[in-house]
């Protein structure tokens, strides 16, 4: 009797053979791809990797135009560019699947995990998925990984397999449909071939975002007066702030200025309360990223590609949940042991080692796949963690140990203060006891203002009283943190590929900014071309509604094949209002799209007209290829020449490929610039040294600009 043990990365393939194996796995090789061989039991057993999506969907015949659907599972290397390493991991697995007796998927729990072990048995391993069988774990320790061993589940998931094979299709269709529309738009309006995307969650997304940007742009400041008292005890001075926190009439400011000057100021009330504060709830993912985020700075793609990382070195459990509850079997008392050997947390876990019970505090969000994030109790080596690393295990363990301590204790003190009638408030605020604070203070803020004694009656000692012109202002622009909790809220996307799909939003040029996004143009006109035109494409209620529909097809309650029928008739209606508005929507598109990179349809045909995004795992990811750095049309306008007066624009080495700045009156002029041959260039106006040009340069998720003078201080920095 033979077992094949699928996992779905060749690290976490090693982990599960080592907790497994009674003595030392034996580590083989089939090409480039390592398999591990032991005995359990009695039982042989191999473990061997996946890496990640191994298939993905690709359309049956080549084809150009929309719409399409007729679609099939493909070795993800036939359908993506740059997944050739895949086609090692399928032929490990068709090899190995020969000598296997018995299969079993242990690859993560959740939608992407059951699809990637269903695809693998059936089209890998030539193998009914129905007939395998499945560990389901949330930690890759060697406890949690002998607990799934010994407690198989006699099939795969396949409410679980189902939606995430729905989500799959419907994301191809949409991404695919809608993007090639778009393009076609763009075509028929211009002649020319440039390449923009929209997809399921992603149109919805960006509307959100652009309906920020209005209430931005269309805001009008409206001023308004803040009244302060300045005033004196015991030596030091503090500002008291009138009872109406805003005065929008300026007379009625000046009025109450002049009366309250003319005092006398007393003490009218005092009013000290105290305040238990719980400790905060386990980390599902879309709080851990919040956190993170405000913490550190993270994105949220960052934070969950480290989490992964973090997990699977078996230091912290499975990341993707929306669970704020911890396990009802889970050891406490002995993760805090472990944890107690690491210096920084040692006061803290003694602390709670102490403690006769050890009850967490737990948040009302669940999970059936998952429970909340928390740390397993295995340590990490010395120097093992990259800084990142080590700061999200930093974070993941003080708020696992702060779930476990005492409320902290805030005291509030409120003072009024009386001055001819006209009253000011005077506010402090002070810790009394630390509680959960002495392990997570570092990541939360509270003020500590700490006001003298006051007694109701006593005179007060006012130095001025004084008015302040301010201005209202408006709405903030969203973070990437609170971008993915808006898409918690609206019900779009999954808890695994919301950053994602805010990283495509940059990627594709929709919007800037790092820490507070901006719509540009191009994101701005997308939306409003297909909101006139097609709005269902931008509707959060059409995409929450399949959302619903792909959690129906988890539980049971719906069935695959219907969901996705009915996705399709709704996506051809809206295909068909697209077709008879494509000239006015191309129009409007080309509105923002001034200085973009065009190309031919054939050269676009050469490379490849469809390419799918680096994971596979979501909307707007399967798109049309932009193949036009070799086919410019028309260069891109980056500046004026110095020398000149002519335009400077993008060109390309004809040996090389590489590219670079230069004069269009070329070969009259000479004038030349080198650029970094990653990221995309945006043009910014600006001139720096000796009339260089500064352009913008956009790469994953972050941007900077530079001045194109290599001697330019900034070129160094860069």
């Amino acid at each position: 009797m033979v077992t094949l043990i699928i996992a779905e990365k060749p690290n976490v393939a090693r982990k599960i053979a080592y907790a497994l194996a009674e003595g030392k796995p034996v580590r083989k090789t089939i090409g480039k791809v390592s398999y591990y061989e032991f005995t359990r039991d009695g039982k042989k057993v191999i473990v061997a990797p996946a890496v990640g999506h191994l298939f993905s969907l690709a359309p049956k015949t080549k084809t150009y135009g929309y719409p399409v659907f007729d679609i099939e599972w493909v070795p993800v290397y036939v359908a993506e560019k740059g997944k050739s390493y895949a086609k090692d991991y399928i032929k490990a697995l068709a090899t190995l699947a020969k000598q296997a007796d018995e299969f079993v998927v242990a690859c993560d729990y959740d939608t992407e995990g059951e699809v990637i072990g269903y695809t693998a048995l059936k089209y890998a391993c030539g193998v009914d998925p129905s007939k395998a069988k499945r560990m389901k774990f949330s930690a890759l320790t060697k406890k949690d990984l002998l607990k799934a061993w010994y407690n198989m589940e006699p099939t795969i998931n396949f409410g679980m397999a189902d939606a995430g094979i729905a989500r799959h299709v419907l994301d191809w269709y949409w991404g695919v449909n809608l993007s090639r529309a778009l393009t076609s738009a763009i075509k028929r309006a211009s002649g020319k071939w440039m390449v923009l995307s929209t997809g399921r969650v992603q149109g919805p997304t960006l509307k959100f975002l652009v309906e920020r940007e209005k209430e931005i742009q269309n805001f009008e400041p409206k001023p308004y007066w803040v009244i302060k008292m300045l005033l004196e005890k015991n030596g030091e001075q503090y500002t008291a702030v009138y009872e109406k926190e805003k005065v929008w009439d300026e007379e009625e400011a000046k009025k109450i200025v002049e009366e309250a000057k003319k005092g006398p100021a007393f003490v009218e009330k005092v009013e000290v309360k105290q305040q238990n504060r719980n400790p905060p709830v386990p980390f599902d993912l879309g709080t851990l990223q919040r956190e993170a985020y405000s913490a550190f700075g993270y994105s949220p793609k960052k934070t969950l590609d480290i989490a992964q990382k973090l997990y699977e070195r078996g230091l912290t459990s499975y990341p993707r949940t929306s669970s704020q509850k911890l396990p009802k079997n889970l050891n406490f008392r002995s993760i805090i042991q472990n944890l107690a050997k690491l210096p920084a947390y040692k006061p803290f876990a003694h602390e709670l080692l102490g403690k006769e019970n050890l009850k967490p505090v737990e948040g009302k969000k669940d999970d059936p796949a998952h429970p909340a994030i928390y740390p397993t109790g295995e340590l990490p080596k010395p120097g093992e963690l990259t800084k990142d690393e080590q700061n999200l295990y930093d974070l993941i363990v003080r708020r696992f140990l702060a779930l476990f301590m005492e409320p902290a204790v805030r005291e509030s003190m409120k003072v009024i203060i009386n001055s001819n009638g006209h009253r000011f408030i005077l506010s402090g605020a002070r810790t009394l006891k630390e509680g959960w604070l002495k392990v997570y203070g570092k990541y939360v803020k509270f003020d500590e203002v700490i006001l003298p004694a006051f007694k109701e009656g006593e005179p007060v000692k006012v130095i001025q009283i004084k008015r302040e012109k301010k201005k209202t202002k408006p709405p903030a622009r969203y973070s990437p943190a609170a971008v993915i909790k808006k898409m918690e809220d609206l019900g779009i996307g999954t808890k695994a590929t919301r950053a994602q799909i805010l990283e495509t939003l940059y990627q594709r040029g929709y919007i800037e900014g790092k820490k507070k996004i901006k719509v540009t143009p191009l994101g701005m006109r997308v939306v409003k071309a297909l909101e006139k035109n097609v709005p269902d494409i931008v509707s959060v209620e059409l995409t929450r509604a399949f959302e619903e529909k792909m959690e129906d097809i988890m539980a049971g309650k719906a069935n695959k094949d219907q969901v996705i029928e009915e996705s399709k008739n709704q996506l051809i209606k809206i295909l068909q209002v697209f077709k008879e508005k494509e000239l006015d929507i191309g129009k409007m598109l080309l509105e923002s799209t001034g200085t973009g990179v065009t190309t031919s349809k054939g050269a676009a045909e050469k490379a490849g007209a469809v390419k799918k995004a680096k994971n596979g795992k979501d909307d707007g990811k399967v798109v049309e290829e932009d193949a036009t750095k070799k086919a410019e049309r028309k260069p891109l306008v980056v500046g004026k020449c110095p020398k000149c007066g002519g335009d400077l624009v993008i060109r390309y080495n004809r040996k090389t490929g590489k590219r670079f700045v230069g004069c269009s009156n070329w070969p009259k002029c000479d004038v030349t610039y080198p650029i970094l041959q990653r990221g995309q260039v945006i043009p910014t106006g600006k001139t720096c040294c000796n009339g260089a040009p500064v352009v913008k340069i956009r790469e994953k998720g972050r941007e900077y600009e530079i001045c194109l003078d290599m001697n330019c201080k900034d070129w160094k920095k860069k």
